[in-house]
């Protein structure tokens, strides 16, 4: 960075709105010299990068900005999070131990992606931490870059998206202020919904809600020609499509899309609490860009216990406080912002991710200057004791000997490599990733409307999996352990998990949705204990 030029340019943008946050930094201070967002023109694609480069580029000089550096965010969708739990060694020895993991667990190559990952800020002895991991496709770096590109512009980090929300939230609340968080930012498209446990980012997910535009300013009824489109990753999806105007007992079309909304925070904290039981959520912030943040808000207060605020970051820079309301969608903007003025290590970068410097790049820096070194000596030799063998002779032996040394040196080094792939090695053979078990069986349990889940526990140490259940009957319950015992890895002959359902009772009853109760205990086959 120029030391005369600290400026920097954020920008950020949806399936409706591109925004920009100018800023200068001086000593670790951020000072907003100007944000503002424009509509997206539909005859731009935002999948073509020129044409939305271009869309930048034009934005910029008819607003005047000069400011040639600028940082992007990845969206949530766009990225695979995995939070690895790794024996903490030096820093330098962490990203190889990362990638060697993370290529397990990823659906396609380790040479298409670029992996980076939240360094622990607070690493206590030598015991295993939570490692949160990020891995997107080579091709989407590449759209970001081919976007700055034709926007005329000099990409000097691309973050997280999640992450620099919460910078941002970190920033209006303070460290400490609050356990856990849980951020909701709302977009036309996707909602991204982030967890924040202790300062870090624990869980997030993307839900897919479109919002459409209202039919006029202050209307609760939204454009007709629109339907509320809610996916999750498991197969049960849903559409909710408007009555006609003015049915008779039906809700508002904005009620829908809050209430949609609503199902999408709910089955977030409840994915985080299925993996993270007994912690509590105090603060829930909204930010966004549909214009619906405090019906959201008013929702959320009405569902849950905790505080519930819209973000608003006037107290961070010192701006009015309804300057601040205005800001409501520059979340992620903001907290790009406030993350590359911070200690930029602990931080996702794709641009530029953290990697090992091995033994052999830190030998080939040091042999220019070994090799210097050696040359002026030896010039030195010959210039002052021309034809006198022995100092000669004394120099020789000097460098045989570093180049002994060099050698045991590599050697020692390449032991210590093979005694640290050992521990890996036992290490990985011990750890059951629950994440993925219960995406698998998240594929293989019938829908809501057939079973609800009550209460999950796992074991670690005997690999299982008890459920308490409630159910419309008891083929349901005996349906799913079937399809549970015939779940195959592929390539694999033998049954993956060994399902068993007791404990089921009937208590039918007027009006009850699930008159069938009952217990199922699955094992992981192939984890035993140690």
């Amino acid at each position: 960075m120029r030391k005369n030029d600290r400026s920097i340019l954020a920008v950020d943008w949806d399936a409706r709105f591109v925004r920009f946050v100018h800023a200068r930094l001086r000593k670790g201070k951020v000072d907003i010299e100007r944000l503002f967002s424009v509509d997206l023109p539909e005859h731009v694609d935002m999948s073509n990068a020129e044409q939305l480069g271009g869309l930048i580029r034009e934005v910029l000089k008819q607003q005047k900005i000069r400011t040639d550096r600028v940082i992007l965010d990845v969206p949530r969708d766009e990225v695979l999070l995995t939070t690895l739990k790794l024996p903490m060694t030096s820093p330098n020895e962490l990203p190889a131990m990362v990638e060697f993991q993370i290529g397990k667990e990823l659906p396609f190559p380790l040479a298409q992606a670029v992996v980076d990952f939240a360094m622990p800020e607070v690493v206590a002895g030598d015991g295993p931490a939570d490692v949160l991991v990020a891995t997107v496709r080579r091709e989407v770096v590449e759209y970001y870059q081919k976007t700055c590109e034709a926007g005329g512009l000099k990409l000097v980090r691309l973050g997280l998206r999640p992450y620099a929300n919460r910078e941002a939230v970190h920033g209006v609340l303070g460290a400490g202020r609050h356990s856990c968080v849980v951020i909701v930012d709302v977009g036309p498209r996707l909602t991204e919904i982030d967890v924040v446990l202790e300062g870090r980012l624990a869980f997030s997910r993307a839900g897919s809600v479109t919002v459409p535009r209202p039919t006029a300013p202050g209307s609760d009824q939204l454009q007709p020609d629109s339907a509320i489109l809610s996916v999750d990753d498991s197969t049960s999806s849903s559409i909710i499509q408007f009555p006609p105007s003015g049915a008779v007992g039906g809700s508002s079309d904005m009620d829908r899309v809050v209430g949609a909304l609503l199902v999408e925070v709910t089955r977030t904290i409840e994915a985080f609490r299925s993996s993270t039981p007994g912690v509590n959520v105090d603060m829930i912030v909204v930010a966004g860009s549909v214009g619906l943040e405090q019906q959201i808000a008013s929702a959320l207060r009405e569902r849950y216990s905790a505080t519930v605020e819209i973000y608003n970051p006037a107290a961070q820079f010192g701006w009015p406080e309804e300057k601040g309301a205005e800001a409501v969608a520059f979340s992620a903007a903001l907290g790009l912002v406030a993350a590359h003025a911070g200690d930029t290590q602990l931080d996702f970068d794709f641009l530029h991710p953290k990697r090992t410097v091995t033994a052999t790049e830190r030998r080939l820096k040091k042999a220019p200057i070994f090799a210097t070194v050696a040359l002026i000596v030896v010039g030195a030799g010959f210039g002052v004791y021309w034809g006198v063998i022995a100092p000669k002779k004394r120099q020789l032996e000097e460098i045989r000997a570093e180049i002994n040394g060099f050698k045991e040196s590599i050697a020692a080094l390449e032991k210590f490599e093979d005694r640290k792939m050992d521990i890996i090695d036992a290490f990985d053979g011990e750890q059951v990733v629950w994440l993925d078990e219960l995406n698998r069986l998240s594929e293989l349990l019938p829908p809501h409307e057939k079973m609800l889940l009550k209460r999950i526990d796992m074991n670690e140490k005997d690999a299982s999996i008890k459920i308490s259940l409630e159910a419309t009957d008891r083929k349901t319950v005996l349906g799913a352990v079937d399809s549970i015992d015939g779940y195959r890895l592929k390539g694999d002959d033998k049954p993956y998990f060994n399902g068993t359902a007791g404990g089921m009772t009937d208590n039918p009853g007027k009006g009850r949705q699930y008159p069938t109760q009952g217990r199922m205990e699955i094992v992981i086959n192939g984890h035993t204990s140690k």
